[in-house]
């Protein structure tokens, strides 16, 4: 069977992330199966360019002049449960998964409560909050990934195969190439009404330190121990003491409501971003001899 691809050339990679900043991609690809996505590094291939696997959009800040390549979105999507596993796509919201979860009488998905992207991403960035993180959760992941012999296969990982660290894993790498498919979370049995009101704890948290303005999410690293596992200091309090809250380059700004965030404020550019987390790393080296680290990847 032929494989027609839905390719959009030129198209604004603003409309494809939460910070809604970013220039064109040469070419920008959705992939709903593997055979799709196949198909797209075979076309990347054949124009001679290179490519990038985009998830959600969210903890990623896309250049001004955008990327001179084929962007694939993977958007192999579906969510089920089997007794305490859920199993599903990458292209699946992490939101849908927590509330299937929830639903379902699971527990140990509450913290993803209000988090954006999807599955795939989530795994991508070792996604967590308050405490606990994807790699807690997660049984394996399915990859597709080409071998020596350049063939494309799938290939599971188990938890300890997927190099998860503190908000990073062996999949988040400008050069991956290898497609998060499917994954498999372990949770445990729950209570519904706990949960609930688990979630609609952490969404009042979230809505009181949460920016409304276009952003990636936190933008650096906590300090944490060296096994990742301990919070040593949390950054966003030490750009607050260097009096950084609310401070603006072009229309980025760092958010008053939370300042590890910053936030698109006024018709940013990425390269106001750029220029503004080059500013908060400067103070912080300043003031604290400390070197911050992103969260977020800048491509």
């Amino acid at each position: 069977m032929e494989i027609m691809l839905d390719i959009k050339e030129n198209e604004s990679l603003s409309k494809h992330t939460t910070f809604k900043l970013g220039g064109p991609a040469r070419y920008l690809v959705a992939a709903k199966t593997k055979e799709y996505i196949i198909e797209a590094v075979n076309f990347a291939k054949e124009k001679g360019l290179p490519f990038y696997i985009l998830g959600g959009g969210s903890n990623i800040l896309i250049r001004d002049e955008g990327y001179n390549g084929v962007i694939i979105k993977p958007q192999i999507g579906g969510v089920k449960i089997e007794e305490d596993r859920i199993i599903a796509g990458a292209g699946a919201l992490l939101s849908q998964a927590m509330n299937m979860s929830i639903q379902s009488g699971l527990a140990g998905l509450e913290w993803a409560a209000g988090v954006p992207g999807a599955m795939g991403g989530a795994i991508n960035g070792n996604a967590g909050a308050y405490g606990q993180s994807m790699s807690d959760i997660v049984e394996s992941v399915l990859v597709l990934e080409e071998d020596l012999n350049g063939n494309w296969i799938e290939k599971k990982y188990k938890t300890e195969d997927c190099g998860f660290l503190y908000r990073k894993s062996c999949f988040k790498d400008k050069e991956n190439k290898k497609f998060i498919i499917e994954t498999e979370l372990k949770l445990r049995k729950g209570n519904k009404e706990e949960s609930m009101t688990k979630i609609k704890d952490i969404l009042t948290q979230r809505r009181e330190k949460v920016p409304p303005q276009p952003s990636a999410g936190c933008v650096f690293k906590n300090i944490k121990s060296p096994d990742g596992k301990d919070l040593i200091r949390a950054v966003g309090p030490l750009i607050q003491e260097c009096g950084l809250k609310g401070v603006r380059v072009g229309g980025a700004e760092v958010s008053l409501a939370h300042a590890n965030y910053i936030v698109n404020a006024d018709n940013a550019t990425s390269q106001d971003v750029i220029d503004l987390i080059k500013i908060v790393q400067q103070k912080i080296r300043e003031k604290f001899n400390m070197d911050l680290e992103t969260e977020i990847v800048v491509l």
